[in-house]
């Protein structure tokens, strides 16, 4: 018989005992005799004895549930999936809720703060957030931090806080890409950076022109600015692959970009790869079922997500010892597919150039 009533008290009349034995039977602690423990689980099991975790959470200022707040995008399902496996194995509770996207107007910087807030009302013992603004002080987060509750951020970091990260090297990242189109024979390259305000992608152009310009005597470099949006990106690419002489690879700094990319190409007759390379940055679930397959750059995102959730809960746990943020980034890795060849002959260089292309 399943009553959803039933409490410690009536389990411990009906099996002869204390609560304070019940509590710590249904605890799980050992120190409790074998016939006891057995008659108090008999008893439990036949009411569906459940535990009041509000009443504990109040007793013990531990609710064993967890905050994330995560754009609803690809590769934030992946991290997801991470984090949730790594709490339900810790015997915690995800609470997600989804946030907005980049933005720059304040409303979502107040949309996010909101969120967070809602988060803390309903007392979880930590927050993972992928931040919208990388720029926020610890002033922004104050509510957080005045109560203690531990944070981790994933995949932009928050320097001017006290905030944990886990995320991508994508410094090296964009070295990797340099260097695999290099060691291809490319020297008139060229990159898109998805604005110029998001720390992640600015760390990979620099990395990949940091890489660049380690070759001898230099190789010509085009950045390509955009905002990431169709329109903008397709009128970047089209203004790209219209130079002459062109770029004979291309480095998006995001794969979600590449698409366009791929059909501006398409439509000036350009072949990929045997006329020109392109590689993006993230393995997007859809870049090995593009034509050709898209060479890119993992960062493992289902690792960041286990590896935040275990940092949050070890700085919970107290195993952490307090002091500067931890900040770890994980080695991102080179995915070769058939967007990438060595580079046509040899043709015309073209000098350095830095274009901003964005419509309006």
């Amino acid at each position: 018989m399943k009553d959803a009533r039933i409490s410690q008290k009536r389990i411990a009349e009906e099996a002869g005992v204390s609560i304070m034995t019940v509590s710590r039977v249904l605890r799980g602690k050992e120190d409790v005799a074998q016939g006891t423990r057995e008659r108090v689980q008999e008893v439990a099991g036949k009411y569906g004895y459940r535990p009041n975790l509000l009443v504990r959470g109040i007793q013990t200022g531990k609710t064993g549930t967890i905050g994330v707040l995560l754009p609803p995008f690809p590769f934030y399902d992946q991290l997801l999936s991470g984090i949730h496996d790594e709490l339900v194995q810790a015997d915690h509770v995800p609470i997600n809720i989804w946030s907005a996207s980049d933005a720059v107007d304040k409303s979502i910087d107040a949309h996010e703060l909101t969120q967070i807030h809602r988060l803390l009302d309903r007392r979880v013992d930590g927050v993972i957030l992928k931040p919208v603004d990388e720029a926020v002080s610890d002033d922004y987060l104050r509510e957080v931090w005045e109560r203690g509750i531990p944070l981790v951020v994933v995949d932009r970091a928050l320097p001017r806080t006290h905030a944990d990260f886990v995320g991508t090297d994508d410094l090296e990242g964009g070295r990797l890409v340099a260097q695999h189109l290099l060691d291809l024979g490319h020297r008139q390259l060229a990159q898109f950076l998805p604005g110029d305000t998001v720390s992640t992608y600015a760390l990979r152009c620099r990395g990949f022109e940091e890489a660049v310009s380690r070759v001898d005597e230099g190789a010509p470099l085009t950045t390509m600015t955009c905002v990431q949006r169709e329109e903008d990106v397709r009128s970047c690419a089209e203004e790209l692959l219209s130079m002459t002489p062109r770029p004979t690879a291309i480095f998006a700094a995001v794969d979600s970009i590449v698409p366009v990319i791929y059909d501006v190409a398409e439509k000036r007759g350009l072949r990929i790869p045997e006329e020109l390379s392109v590689i993006g940055f993230g393995d997007l679930r859809f870049g090995p079922y593009l034509k050709p397959p898209l060479t890119t750059v993992d960062q493992s995102p289902y690792t960041i997500g286990r590896r935040a959730a275990r940092l949050l809960l070890d700085r919970s746990e107290g195993t952490v010892p307090p002091g500067d943020p931890v900040k770890i980034r994980l080695a991102p890795k080179l995915i070769v597919r058939g967007s990438t060849a060595r580079a046509p002959g040899a043709g015309e260089r073209f000098d350095d150039r830095e274009t901003e292309c964005v419509s309006n």
